[in-house]
């Protein structure tokens, strides 16, 4: 009787007891995202000596501020001159091509004309007038001291002399306005009024022209016009006086120091900038008409910045798309460290983060750095 009671509690206790829920997997600390350890390369003496590594201290300064422009070589409109022919004719000699360099003087062309024919026989005819005139007045006075002669009629002498001479001076006048020298031809030659380039040519032998026609351009490229594009948002920072470096596309290494000399005072509708003429001077007969480039202009700022450690541009290389550069720590031993970058200026760069005072990185032998540090990347990717 008693092992029945007990086996009947021992079943009601079983019925109604709850469930054991499922144990649950403990939940995974989650993870702290750690600091990517900096990466290191250590070198041989050999491949240092081989390479060419360079190391040198960071510079604590500030760079002048700077705007970047873009624009183009435009001639100087006080250095350039169409030259006509002054006068209706025929072009009988042409000596120069386009692109020639000629002097101050030298004779481009020359032309047949009946104008010129003319003035220059008028000039004879009258000077001619103008000498018996005063040998007139010389035989007159001599008869009037002999009292053979009236006082009135030397006079009278005398004001066709004068007359007879500005007749002369005008004719020699309107032949030197046209380039007309001496001689009794009808030839004149057309010369260059400056030295500089033949930057048109529009004339062959044979060919009749007016008096207006144009037959050469020349310019003096020695001294020349960069035209940059000063957009809205810089106007408050340039202005006149301010110094300047260009750099052309065609010469990217080769800097032609200028100055900006005059601010446009009418905004272009469409790319909402205005033209700034800044001088620049030729080097080796560089410049030419249309090259496009960059200029850096010097920005007087008012504010004094804080000094920033500055590297040259040539020590900054890019791993990953991020600017780094190699910091030596220790003996032929470098790190790879990244950097930002701020406004560079004749070949050196600030660096606002990643570089304090006192570090020493790599300013040559980067390539060498640059793909051990790549190589050192895809070993641990595999």
């Amino acid at each position: 009787m008693k092992a029945m009671l007990w086996l009947a509690c021992l079943v009601a206790c079983g019925n109604g007891s709850a469930p054991t829920p499922e144990a649950k997997p403990e939940a995974l600390p989650e993870a702290i995202e750690q600091p990517e350890a900096p990466q290191k390369i250590s070198l041989s003496e050999r491949v240092i000596a081989d390479s060419g590594v360079q190391v040198a201290a960071v510079e604590m300064t500030t760079l002048p501020a700077t705007v970047e422009l873009i624009g183009e070589v435009a001639a100087d409109p006080d250095r350039m001159a169409k030259v006509p022919v002054r006068v209706a004719g025929r072009l009988v000699e042409l000596r120069f091509q386009e692109g020639q360099r000629v002097a101050a003087g030298d004779v481009l062309a020359s032309i047949e004309s009946s104008e010129v024919a003319r003035i220059r026989a008028e000039l004879t005819s009258t000077s001619t007038r103008a000498e018996a005139a005063h040998k007139r007045v010389d035989r007159l006075a001599k008869l009037v001291e002999a009292g053979t002669a009236s006082v009135q009629d030397l006079e009278t002498a005398r004001a066709e002399a004068s007359v007879l001479d500005a007749d002369v001076s005008a004719a020699r006048q309107t032949l030197a306005s046209i380039g007309g020298g001496g001689g009794a031809t009808a030839r004149l030659q057309i010369r260059a009024p400056f030295a500089g380039v033949v930057i048109k040519r529009d004339g062959v032998v044979g060919q009749p022209v007016g008096a207006d026609h144009v037959v050469a351009e020349i310019v003096d490229l020695d001294h020349a016009i960069f035209l940059a594009r000063l957009f809205e948002h810089d106007l408050i920072r340039v202005h006149e006086g301010a110094g300047a470096a260009v750099r052309l596309d065609a010469y990217p290494d080769l800097e032609f120091p200028g100055k900006v000399i005059t601010i446009g005072r009418q905004v272009e509708p469409i790319a909402r900038a205005v033209l700034a003429r800044i001088t620049i001077d030729d080097q080796d007969a560089r410049l030419k008409i249309g090259l496009f480039g960059t200029v850096t202009v010097i920005i007087p700022d008012p504010v004094t910045m804080a000094p920033l450690p500055v590297v040259p541009t040539g020590a900054v290389t890019s791993i990953e798309e991020r600017p780094v550069v190699f910091v030596e720590v220790g003996k032929r031993e470098f790190e790879v460290r990244s950097v930002e970058l701020g406004h560079a200026y004749e070949g050196k760069v600030e660096i606002a983060k990643g570089l304090k005072p006192g570090d020493r990185i790599a300013t040559a032998g980067l390539f060498t750095l640059k793909s051990l540090a790549l190589k050192s990347t895809f070993g641990e990717e595999d």
